[in-house]
């Protein structure tokens, strides 16, 4: 078609259109005539700046509060280590004057044996993106880090019959781009309606049952994500929606008992907070786990959208002594996934060079089953397979929530018992104990799969106080919470038993999987068991905030404390400043232990301190 038709077929159309609009215009309804919809955008970029640099290597000194692992890639103090640029969009649409009024189809609602209350719906659009990878330091942008650690991580010269170097460098770059680039998906979509005293809502959605902030207790109904932004995004940004249906019914006032309702919910969804996780090379990994694996194989199993593998509880909430009360039991997947580890048997003797040779024959792929080795593929690149699995969590628990009116006061609790949540020990995830303490029977060994209970409790308080001294105009918010958590059967004691062993049942965290150490130490090794991080039976953590405000809320200083009893520390002072719609914000997370510990999991990133500015744009 030549220029000139094209622009005939163009006028044409504009014109077919305009008049079609115009003939319309008589019967258009008003969608919005009375604020039925609201559409509310938010946005900002931040750049995340590094004040001290990550650990290059801490030596193992045989003791739980040691490792030999380094965070990877290796950034120095003053790089950019985030530069995230955020954007969500809600549209709410109220449609009961349109049912009400017998607009369309939505007329035919009217003729139900019930009596429709009200009918809306919900879309959520995200959009994230990080240009860490594309203009950040030489560590992020480039694939530098990545060819040196294969360099320094390929094959092993002690061993003879290694096929192959395991450091796959462009396919963790590639996973590294394509999973903390950029990420648009409509986050969230449903559709809700009330039928006399009952609420439903149907779709894509966010249900967070619980009283606590910053820290999870009662509140693990969604998925927590991290591959994308790290631990420093809030919670509500992390937050995985489920297809999910919740419905709700209100009682009312029931005797003594007053604001009684039942809520319940259920979602087929395979999605978990593991998968894809956090990436090797991302800032914000775990040490040892940042790396790319230069003899382990990780799968990441979700899952399955079957009737079995619903998530789904319910809880009851009511209002008595001027208190709230509730009471849950539900189902659930847990961020943290529960590991298997198998290798490949080798015999028992001293020749370290020998033991190596055997241990790295590989194991076959997974086929069907994913624990079933495929005796067709008979290696699958890794001498050694981590299979990251989902147990299904009970979570039974009760919050009570009431005010202290003297004291300008909230009081907030929960009491939890997780059954069967992911627990690990040294003699289930160290190959150089399972291997050793089974009969070579079969090519194929693993030390099983862990599952503990646990009861967890937090109180936490909520106060508003004038320091005049500070601020005569606005009171002080201080808030704080204490958690305490107590793992049964933890497996306490020392870390070496009388007779020299290792007590292999003890507790510990899934932060020392690779292998390496042993490999680079070559034969002339004392013990040949990597030393895991312990974690204690009893877990105690105290968080703090302290803010206010000042020019009728425009400059908005706070300070953000996290106490891990085991011996961490995170700080974080802030200030934001607000001129509508624009926010600024300022802070600096200042992260201290002076060893890795187990716990809250804080000691773990403790080079990772950092300033960070926003500018935020909210209508």
């Amino acid at each position: 078609m030549g220029r000139v038709g094209l622009r005939v077929w163009v006028i044409v159309c504009v014109t077919a259109v305009s008049l079609c609009v115009w003939q319309a215009r008589s019967a258009a309804i008003s969608l919005d005539k009375d604020g039925d919809m609201k559409l509310g955008v938010r946005t900002y970029v931040n750049a995340r700046v590094g004040t001290e640099s990550t650990h290059e290597g801490v030596p193992n000194k045989g003791n739980a509060e040691a490792s030999n692992s380094a965070t990877f890639p290796f950034s120095s103090a003053g790089h950019l280590r985030q530069n995230r640029a955020f954007i969500e969009v809600e549209l709410n649409h109220d449609l009961g004057r349109l049912i009400k009024e017998g607009v369309g189809p939505l007329s035919l609602l009217n003729d139900l044996p019930f009596k429709i209350k009200s009918m809306a719906y919900h879309f959520t659009f995200r959009g994230e993106g990080d240009g860490l990878y594309d203009w950040g330091p030489n560590e992020y942008s480039t694939a530098d880090a990545f060819n040196a650690f294969a360099a320094a991580h390929g094959p092993n010269p002690l061993v003879s019959n290694q096929r192959e170097a395991f450091v796959q460098v462009n396919s963790n770059r590639r996973r590294l781009r394509r999973l903390g680039t950029d990420r648009e998906r409509l986050f969230e979509a449903y559709l809700e309606t009330s039928v006399g005293n009952l609420f439903l809502r149907t779709g894509r959605q966010v249900l967070s049952w619980g009283e606590t902030d910053g820290f999870q207790l009662l509140d693990h109904i969604n998925p927590i994500d991290s591959s994308f932004g790290g631990f420093l995004v809030g919670l509500d940004e992390r937050r995985v929606p489920l297809d999910m249906m919740r419905a709700q019914y209100y009682f009312g006032d029931l005797g003594p008992v007053s604001e009684v309702f039942l809520e319940g919910y259920a979602a087929i969804d395979n999605k978990v907070g593991y998968n894809p996780g956090t990436p090797a090379g991302s800032p914000w990994a775990l040490p040892s786990l940042g790396a790319p694996s230069n003899d382990t194989k990780t799968f990441e199993l979700a899952p399955a959208r079957t009737i079995n593998n619903t998530r789904g509880g319910g809880r009851l909430v009511f209002n008595v002594f001027d208190a709230t009360f509730s009471l849950a039991h539900y189902y659930t997947y847990f961020d943290t996934p529960a590991l298997q580890v198998m290798t490949s048997g080798f015999p028992t003797n001293n020749n370290n060079k020998t033991l190596l040779n055997a241990f790295d024959d590989g194991l076959p792929c997974p086929k069907g089953n994913p624990l079933t080795p495929d005796p067709t593929n008979l290696h699958c690149g890794a001498p050694a397979h981590v299979f990251q699995t989902a147990p299904k969590v009970q979570v039974s628990g009760l919050t009570t929530t009431f005010a202290l009116p003297q004291f300008y006061s909230v009081v907030r609790s929960e009491l939890a018992y997780f059954k069967d949540e992911p627990s690990f020990s040294q003699g289930q995830l160290d190959p150089f104990l399972f291997n050793l303490s089974q009969p070579v029977t079969t090519r194929q060994q693993t030390g099983g799969r862990r599952l503990r209970d646990s009861i967890n409790y937090v109180i936490g308080i909520d106060s508003n106080q004038w320091i005049r001294a500070l601020n005569p105009n606005q009171t002080f918010l201080i808030s704080t919470q204490f958690f305490y958590k107590h793992i049964r059967n933890a497996g306490d004691g020392p870390i070496y038993n009388q007779d020299g062993s290792l007590n292999a049942n003890r507790s510990v965290l899934p932060v020392d999987l690779d292998l390496k150490d042993f490999f680079l130490r070559g034969s002339n090794v004392g013990r040949l068991e990597p030393i895991f991080i312990t974690q204690p039976s009893d877990q105690f953590l105290q968080t703090l905030f302290i803010g206010t405000s000042y020019r009728s809320g425009t400059v908005n200083p706070g300070l953000t404390v996290f106490y891990d009893w085991g011996g961490a520390f995170v700080y974080q002072p802030a200030i934001t400043l607000v001129r509508d719609p624009f926010r600024f914000t300022m802070d600096y997370s200042i992260l201290d232990a002076h060893t890795y510990k187990g716990g809250s999991g804080v000691s773990l990133l403790k080079d990772r301190d950092n300033v960070q500015f926003r500018v935020e744009y909210v209508i």
